[in-house]
């Protein structure tokens, strides 16, 4: 349940200054006074709050003991929020008036809910019920209405106590924004309160919301300390306002109001400066990114530039080092109390992992060192692409995807090229790179026509650098003739057949490359750019035994050798045993 609106008690002001004025009394006022207090309740009635003060006190100056007037400028106070002043006001009123001005008693009421001081505001209900019974008149329903609001929020109150003891922080944030919302806006305790759970729930943002307007309510010795930490939390957790001219202005906010206190102030003074170097580092790198000037960007990022604005990287993670500490983001009474309780310690996000300035910092790191495709640069892009992936909510990132991906298919691939076309570990440096392709091309809602080029061009890259050369197998020139081929051939199948230290897969690969160069119509599809033996590029063995077929008949017909029985070299030729000579 809310507390009544202010505009309840605006006819009861509105109703004094008329009865002020028809009562005739304007001749017991000094000169002036009169036209000063009429401009004083216009400005009230249109809600110019701050100028009705001012010229509540000016009229307060001519007639000190006039308790309306202290009334009048109460209830301004009291819409600008500013309760100490009203509340002093309201005393006022009642000292002036012996305690019987019962509205002042409803008033302070109403200010002690909104401080969340709920003992306070049953001690003035009841001397606002006590006033009102002694003249017989009847407890309206707006103090009824008061109270239930207030017993409403104890209940809430102690409801948030134990869902934060039992760590349940989404719900005690709920808990302290239904107190917030309906009864105790300016509650320091249930702000507080809040601005802990949001943070453990990991809503930083709502935290520092919170901790934002603590800072106004406190006073000016604890705003200062509690303005460094709203600083280190948005600076560190949450990313950089939007817009060229509202970056920077929003990033040092929080010190510079810690300055307005204390321009020479030791803690906000060098974080002032620290932080305004590293958003001019900052604001350059975004320059360079968006002229695509990748080299620049790494002289900004790395220590290979020159100048005080170099090594943007290594002075972010050093003051990331410095200045995010468990005790420095979660504020020194939290943390002593986090840390003194048997309670597991409050969760707070890993700034390392969720910093949005670092992601920035990574992101163009990556993509810089990618543009710029030298070798040296795609294995330093495959580093910061891998960090990159590490951040929260970067598992899925395309930047990098794209950057290991590029530095992959720059590397020797881990499957034999020499034409055997087998793995000798795993899919490979070029599957893999064809799949982050792939994953970056899904993460793009396959809608990224770049990637999917890239895409595209990667797998015929791919399909042409595992090509086989039938050529390279056997050792012989393209313009070998048959001779020479048989010649190759023979000392090929010598070193690579598994009784003389070779294997099954050599040897097929010896096998295969024969069979192409030995026949003219395969030869030259071969010359022409397709396999004869790839499946998928519409070849495909074309001896009747497939691969079994034996590529030793010609050598056996002229020989007169063989190999006994079949197997993976083919049938047997009359049971002769192939002999190698030394």
């Amino acid at each position: 349940m809310r507390i009544p609106s202010l505009a309840v008690f605006f006819p009861f002001v509105l109703l004094f200054t008329s009865v002020l004025a028809d009562s005739g009394t304007g001749g017991l006022y000094p000169p002036g006074l009169l036209p000063l207090i009429n401009r004083a309740n216009a400005l009230l009635s249109t809600g110019q709050f701050n100028d009705a003060a001012k010229v509540y006190s000016e009229a307060i100056e001519q007639s000190p003991t006039d308790y309306l007037l202290y009334y009048k400028r109460a209830t301004a106070y009291f819409s600008l929020s500013r309760h100490n002043a009203a509340l002093d006001d309201f005393e006022k009123v009642l000292s002036l008036t012996s305690h019987t001005f019962d509205n002042a008693h409803l008033m302070k009421a109403r200010i002690y809910a909104k401080e969340g001081e709920f003992d306070l505001v049953r001690s003035s209900l009841d001397a606002y019920t006590s006033s009102l019974s002694s003249q017989g008149r009847t407890i309206d329903s707006t103090a009824t209405e008061l109270l239930r609001s207030v017993e409403e929020a104890e209940k809430l109150l102690a409801k948030a106590r134990k869902e934060k003891k039992a760590q349940l922080w989404t719900a005690c944030a709920d808990s302290c924004s239904s107190i917030i919302r309906d009864t105790a806006s300016h509650s320091i305790e249930v702000r507080v309160m809040r601005a802990e759970c949001q943070l453990a729930a990991g809503d930083v943002e709502g935290s520092v919301g919170d901790l934002t307007r603590l800072a106004v309510l406190l006073p000016p010795s604890a705003s200062m300390e509690l303005q460094v930490r709203i600083w280190r939390l948005s600076y560190f957790l949450l990313p950089p306002t939007q817009g060229e001219d509202t970056t920077s202005a929003a990033a040092l906010a929080p010190l510079k109001s810690c300055l307005h206190y204390d321009p020479d102030s030791r803690v906000c003074l060098p974080l002032h400066r620290l932080a305004k170097a590293l958003e001019k580092s900052f604001a350059k790198l975004e320059e360079a990114l968006q002229k695509e000037d990748w080299r620049g960007a790494v002289n900004l990022l790395t220590e290979s530039g020159k100048g005080k604005e170099k090594d943007l990287w290594g002075r972010y993670e050093q003051a990331m080092k410095d200045h995010t500490s468990r005790e420095q983001l979660l504020g020194k009474d939290a943390y002593e109390s986090s840390s003194k309780s048997k309670e597991p310690p409050i969760p707070l996000p890993d700034p390392f992992t969720h910093s949005p300035r670092r992601q920035i910092l990574l992101r163009a790191l990556c993509k810089s060192y990618t543009a710029i495709g030298t070798v040296a640069a795609l294995r330093n892009a495959d580093q910061w692409c891998s960090m990159l992936l590490t951040m929260d909510g970067c598992s899925e990132d395309t930047d990098a995807f794209l950057g290991r991906a590029e530095y992959l298919l720059s590397t020797e691939d881990d499957i034999d090229t020499s034409g055997a076309g087998s793995p000798s570990s795993g899919d490979g440096n070029w599957d893999e790179a064809i799949r982050l392709l792939e994953k970056a091309f899904e993460a793009s809602g396959r809608s990224n026509r770049d990637i999917h080029s890239k895409l595209n061009q990667a797998k015929k890259k791919v399909k042409q650098r595992r090509r086989k050369d039938y050529y390279k197998v056997l050792g012989v020139d393209r313009n070998a003739d048959d001779r020479t081929i048989r010649k190759a051939f023979r000392r090929a199948a010598k070193s690579a057949h598994p009784d003389k230290g070779g294997s099954e897969a050599k040897m097929a690969a010896v096998n295969e490359a024969y069979e192409v160069l030995l026949d003219p119509e395969l030869r030259a599809r071969f010359d022409a750019g397709e396999d004869p033996n790839d499946p998928s590029g519409g070849g495909g063995h074309p001896f009747p035994g497939g691969a079994g077929g034996n590529p030793f008949a010609h050598f056996f017909q002229q020989s007169g050798g063989g190999f006994p029985g079949g197997g993976a070299y083919g049938p047997g030729q009359g049971g002769f045993k192939f002999q190698w000579s030394n």
